[in-house]
């Protein structure tokens, strides 16, 4: 039998802008199919830079646990809780991960099958935790699973390090490239930054038959696991700062043309406009690392008729992308390091510090360990 304290330490944002404050909350009673776990692993992510900052638009009442990429153990299944998504029997111990709660109810949901839009949507590490069930998020010691939400165990020979990543950036790259459809063996692909979304990015092209795979961005630190990960070529931002240097380097790699396939992965506004300039005549812009709703940037709308381009955006993802991403990293294991992309390690009191380096550009994924 699991011993359970009463309550857990957590990480909270009190007020935007400011340090994250650390408290203690109740640990609530586990309700019928709800479940319990101990946190073992989480990750810190470019949106909780964002999120702190008070930068993500959606601003929910105060305060938040926040965190939003988790490895958690299970300490207590409510009744009725048996099994997870793909129907393997749950225990004491098994470690598992969970998407953001849809209602499945809405029009988005019942009728469009796109619980991501769901109206209604339960969303771990962004919602108000001054309430019931507390622990929402995963900057804590333990974290509250309601019952409606959809779980998968994580396969025991998976390292925490592995899958970490699977919580948020390559469950979304998984969600995206799903969405975009095949895109031609032998195709040219151009990815627009190499943090975890442009790494995941990477990989998941140079296994789907892609001819070359261009890694736009910076620090050299990530752009040579982007090598390691698939990409043939990487150009440095840090030393080709000039768009029209970077387009020229691009164009000598495919002919002339440009790439057929363009993955904006950067986040950065500017980016956008760039990667419509850049992909070929009858090419695919995929974008799926743009955040915010208030950043603006110029386009030519006439650019996208010439070019008869196609723009694809997508965001977030199903208990089916964790699965396949999990799946992806279990067969794929012995030939990348997916571990790699844990760059540092804390302790969840030096969360302010793992936040700061993040922002700065000196980890790919620094994690907590509670």
């Amino acid at each position: 039998m699991v011993e359970i304290p009463f309550k857990s330490k957590v990480a909270v944002i009190e007020e935007y802008n400011k340090p994250y404050q650390f408290r203690d909350f109740p640990i609530p009673e586990v309700e019928e199919n709800a479940i319990l776990v101990k946190v073992q692993m989480a990750g810190v992510c470019g949106t909780d830079v964002h999120q702190v900052r008070g930068e993500l638009g959606l601003r929910p009442k105060l305060p938040i646990v926040p965190g939003h990429e988790v490895v958690g153990e299970i300490v207590k299944l409510g009744k009725g809780r048996t099994a997870d998504c793909t129907g393997q029997p749950l225990k004491i111990g098994d470690r598992i991960m969970w998407p953001h709660v849809s209602c499945w109810d809405c029009y988005s949901c019942a009728v469009n099958n796109q619980p991501t839009l769901c109206e209604h949507r339960f969303p771990y590490g962004m919602g108000y935790s001054g309430q019931h069930p507390y622990l929402t998020g995963s900057f804590a010691e333990y974290e509250y699973i309601i019952p409606r939400a959809q779980v998968v165990k994580i396969p025991d020979e998976l390292t925490n390090e592995e899958v970490i990543g699977v919580c948020c950036a390559f469950r979304t790259v998984v969600a995206a490239f799903e969405r975009l459809g095949a895109f031609g063996i032998q195709s040219s692909v151009v990815v627009q930054g190499c943090g975890p979304v442009g790494l995941y990015s990477t990989v998941l092209a140079a296994e789907s038959g892609a001819s070359q795979v261009i890694v736009i961005g910076a620090p050299s630190l990530r752009l040579e696991l982007a090598k390691k990960w698939g990409a043939s070529h990487v150009i440095n931002i840090e030393k080709t700062a000039d768009h029209a240097q970077r387009k020229k380097e691009i164009l000598q790699l495919t002919d002339g043309r440009g790439p057929d396939l363009v993955i904006e992965a950067a986040g950065i506004p500017v980016a956008f406009r760039e990667g419509m300039d850049i992909v070929r005549r009858g090419g695919r812009y995929l974008v799926i690392g743009q955040t915010s709703m208030e950043a603006e940037q110029s386009i030519i709308p006439g650019m996208i008729m010439q070019k008869f381009m196609e723009i694809i955006g997508s965001s977030s993802a199903t208990i089916s992308h964790y699965y396949k991403a999990l799946q992806f990293i279990k067969s794929k294991r012995n030939k990348y390091n997916f571990a790699d992309i844990v760059t540092n390690k804390f302790r969840l009191s030096q969360l302010n510090e793992a936040v700061a380096s993040m922002a700065k550009g000196l980890e790919i994924k620094p994690v907590i360990l509670p």
